[in-house]
């Protein structure tokens, strides 16, 4: 209806400025309905209203033995104009089949500006991961510099039973007071749960999780295992449910459709995820393949050792954004600073920026979801038979390139080690001996750089970032470095 409010004016304006004969005015309103259907369609409006509304409780606060929340942020938030809280979300969730239903109470965390003012309309639901038994919020981390300079919000959702309970970082065991009434029917259920944690936050009916903010366009993301539970939303519960505008599948989930998505999903992938199957449409539905990644890298790892990890295992007070700062200057290394972290595996070893990748997935994404224009496909990775190819070095071949892997400075074992690959860096023999002098390997780079941002896989404030990163390199030269 904010249509036809905003439109009958203007209609009524053509009548009495223009003087114009009744039966044009009639058409111009039958042309309005048209577009009003039109819109319909777009937006099922009436499978948005078919999901039920759950009871939100909250803010939680401090309750509990801990006294915070497992998994808030680390660092002081209102440093950079945002705030977190943790909400209950309760209510009765159906079977995947829709045969069954149980009832539920999981928890939400959400983030987002304090000022109104500062919010694009847009606000990301986290399927958090949780094959470690625990979970982890991988997008939200990785993409989390542009969310906050781009006035998103994003909400940690914490969708599947494992997140629940029963390790030690699970919410039930650890702080058992705080988390007593949480209860979840299993993972059949998660994916009705998702779909009603996005209709209380985008049609809040009681308590409000986004603290009185408009919510224009609701978007969902999942890495890994959580990309599989989306693609299974995607192509099982989307069509009716209707609650969210777009989606990010990263590092899962399948290329082929029965039919083709109902609303736009950009597909993410590492060399880890590397397959030289095609997708099977174009319709709703966009490739990335990113050279050089792997499936878990050095920015999560080094955020969650030294950032979560202390507030999670031992209570440490909130820290001034400073610290987060400072956990993103070396957290954002792409090999040019060798660190011992390179060769940890699992934990940090990987470092091709896939968060400037997701970073710019979700920003594309979300304009995709606003103007109905896509981003372009990306290239294909290159292949070996089934096996994907490498070069020289053992880097990727094909795919999108960021500058770092046309550039190199390391080798990058994306796959080498099971999900989180390793970084090997180059000696400061081999690095003069490919760039002669730190001048002409910066300029290898901010050519490659600005070409990244002009295809469009790479935002113009990343590239800052990295051409930052890469002027800070010149240590490695000794001799001859210069200004940048």
């Amino acid at each position: 209806m904010r249509l036809l409010r905003e439109t009958s004016p203007d209609v009524e304006g053509i009548q009495l400025r223009a003087g114009n004969p009744a039966h044009i005015v009639r058409k111009i309103r039958i042309l309005l309905c048209l577009a009003l259907v039109a819109v319909a369609v777009a937006v099922p409006t009436s499978s948005r209203s078919a999901v039920p509304n759950p009871t939100v409780t909250g803010p939680i606060g401090t309750k509990g033995i801990r006294h915070h929340a497992l998994f808030d942020s680390w660092f002081r938030l209102g440093d950079i104009g945002y705030t977190d809280a943790e909400y209950f979300i309760h209510g009765t969730a159906k079977s995947l089949d829709g045969t069954t239903s149980a009832p539920y109470t999981t928890r939400i965390i959400v983030t987002r500006p304090l000022d109104a003012g500062r919010f694009n309309g847009s606000v990301l639901l986290d399927w958090v991961n949780v094959t470690a038994q625990f979970e982890n919020a991988v997008d939200s981390l990785e993409a989390q510099q542009m969310l906050f300079r781009e006035g998103f919000a994003f909400v940690y959702v914490s969708a599947q039973a494992a997140g629940i309970c029963c390790t030690p970082l699970t919410p039930k065991v650890w702080d058992p007071v705080r988390y007593k009434k949480l209860s979840h029917p299993g993972d059949d259920y998660a994916y009705d749960i998702f779909s009603q944690v996005a209709k209380a936050v985008r049609s809040p009916a009681g308590t409000d999780p986004m603290g009185g903010l408009h919510v224009d366009r609701v978007l969902a993301a999942g890495q890994s295992q959580s990309a599989g539970k989306l693609y299974t939303y995607v192509t099982q519960v989307q069509p009716a449910a209707g609650v969210i505008d777009g989606f990010l599948i990263h590092g899962g989930g399948s290329k082929t459709y029965a039919t083709p998505p109902a609303v736009p999903v950009l597909h993410l992938l590492s060399d880890e995820e590397a397959s030289p199957a095609s997708p099977n449409t174009t319709t709703n539905y966009r490739l990335w393949e990113i050279a050089g990644t792997a499936h878990s890298d050095f920015w999560l790892g080094y955020h969650q050792v030294f950032g979560s990890g202390p507030r999670v295992l031992a209570d440490a007070e909130q820290k001034p954004a400073g610290g987060w700062r400072e956990n993103n200057r070396i957290a954002g290394n792409y090999g040019e600073r060798p660190n011992p972290f390179m060769t940890t595996c699992v934990l940090a070893g990987a470092t091709m920026p896939m968060h400037y990748a997701t970073s710019t997935a979700l920003y594309r994404l979300d304009q995709w979801v606003r103007t109905g224009v896509a981003p372009p496909n990306g290239p294909r990775f290159s292949f070996s038979g089934s096996m994907l190819a490498r070069d020289t070095d053992q880097n990727a071949l094909g795919g999108i390139r960021l500058p770092p892997i046309d550039v190199p400075v390391a080798r990058y074992l994306s796959t080498s080690c099971s999900l989180g690959g390793l970084t090997i860096p180059f000696s400061d023999l081999e690095l003069s001996l490919r760039y002669p002098t730190h001048k002409k390997y910066y300029a290898k780079m901010k050519a490659a750089t600005d070409a990244s941002v002009a295809a469009g896989w790479l935002l113009p404030k990343d590239a800052v970032d990295l051409l930052r990163r890469a002027c800070a390199a010149k240590y490695r030269w000794h001799l001859g470095a210069t200004g940048c």
